[in-house]
């Protein structure tokens, strides 16, 4: 389970600068400015599953 945590908080790290630098590139078109913007959202999904926390199995017996 760490190794996966350690890869969403890599993916989004990764996500949040490349769809940054892709906003805020000067020769940015209206496409790229649409694909930085989904980009960012699909980063920030990412970081805010990781606070919903994970159902345990119930143990009933």
């Amino acid at each position: 389970m760490k190794t996966f945590r350690r890869l969403q908080k890599i993916a989004f790290t990764i996500g949040i600068i490349y769809g940054l630098w892709l906003g805020i590139n000067i020769n940015a078109t209206d496409k790229d400015a649409t694909s930085a913007f989904v980009i960012v959202a699909l980063s920030l999904v990412i970081i805010i599953s990781m606070f919903i926390p994970e159902k345990e199995p119930d143990s009933n017996g």
